[in-house]
């Protein structure tokens, strides 16, 4: 009787010892399959915190705002918001006066040169406005900016401005013909 204690003392603890294998041997498994997992997804595009829920994120933001030929000044860093998709952008600055000017400028936006009352359609989606939570003010004027089609890329641009004077915002829409 007793060698047939050691005998089922024995396979319990070699049960014991396999059941401590298979679930060492998981772990090693699943951390390793996350470890090819980081390494894989390290270097790629992140997704940015300056984009609207629901951006497409395959790109960098400098790579979305070469493809609908818009170059952003300094003084925007932290003043804008986006969504990319891959036809569309939508954009938002709010920012001092002289830096909304100049991203005008720089990006050849032409002006209506008609202040419209307020309130306006600032985009052509009142879904995406809603969605990006953009609402014009009726004690607001909003000046329409534009650019025509862009032989480099084939992309066309509106802008809404508000009639702001030490801070003004810009609503930008550009998309792929």
């Amino acid at each position: 009787m007793i060698s047939s204690w050691t005998v089922n003392l024995d396979e319990a603890e070699v049960r014991a010892g396999v059941r401590r294998w298979v679930i060492g041997g998981a772990i090693v498994i699943v951390v390793g399959l996350v470890g090819a997992l980081v390494l894989q997804l390290r270097g790629t595009t992140r997704f940015d915190d300056r984009a609207y829920s629901g951006s497409s994120w395959g790109k960098t933001p400098d790579e979305v705002f070469v493809d609908f030929d818009l170059v952003l000044p300094e003084c925007t860093e932290g003043r804008m918001r986006y969504w990319a998709g891959s036809l569309q952008l939508y954009m938002k600055i709010t920012a001092p006066s002289d830096c909304v000017d100049q991203f005008i400028e720089v990006n050849r936006l032409k002006s209506s040169e008609t202040a419209l009352s307020g309130p306006v359609d600032l985009i052509n989606s009142a879904n995406r406005a809603a969605e990006f939570g953009w609402q014009s003010s009726a004690d607001r004027k909003y000046t329409r900016h534009s650019r025509g089609e862009n032989w480099k890329n084939n992309v066309w641009t509106h802008a809404f401005v508000d009639d702001g004077t030490t801070e003004r915002s810009l609503y930008l829409h550009a998309w792929h013909q």
